[in-house]
């Protein structure tokens, strides 16, 4: 479960400003910060009304960003850690058998 927090218009945000909403979920498991913050997340309980006046309930979780960019910076992220990862068993001298 991972903690974020929500503001007014329900975009997700990785840390608190002091006027948002703390919510645990476990969507974002895994996730890198710019994929969390370009989503909107309206709690159970809880509506956001859309600009053109479509009312959306809760428990809704949708992305706000364009996903492309999104799902871009979430496989950059990932990359980064497999070759954190490989560093690190390197270092070790781990190596894979074939």
């Amino acid at each position: 479960m991972k903690i974020i927090y929500i503001d007014s218009e329900f975009k997700c945000h990785i840390s608190n400003d002091g006027t948002m909403t703390a919510v645990e979920t476990d969507f974002f498991d895994g996730k890198c910060d710019a994929f969390i913050e370009g989503y909107r997340f309206v709690p159970e309980g809880e509506s956001w009304t859309r600009e053109d006046g479509e009312v959306f309930s809760g428990e809704m979780i949708a992305p706000w960003v364009d996903f492309a960019e999104l799902d871009a910076a979430q496989r950059e992220y990932e990359r980064a850690l497999i070759e954190d990862m490989q560093k690190a068993l390197n270092k070790l001298g781990v190596t894979l058998d074939e």
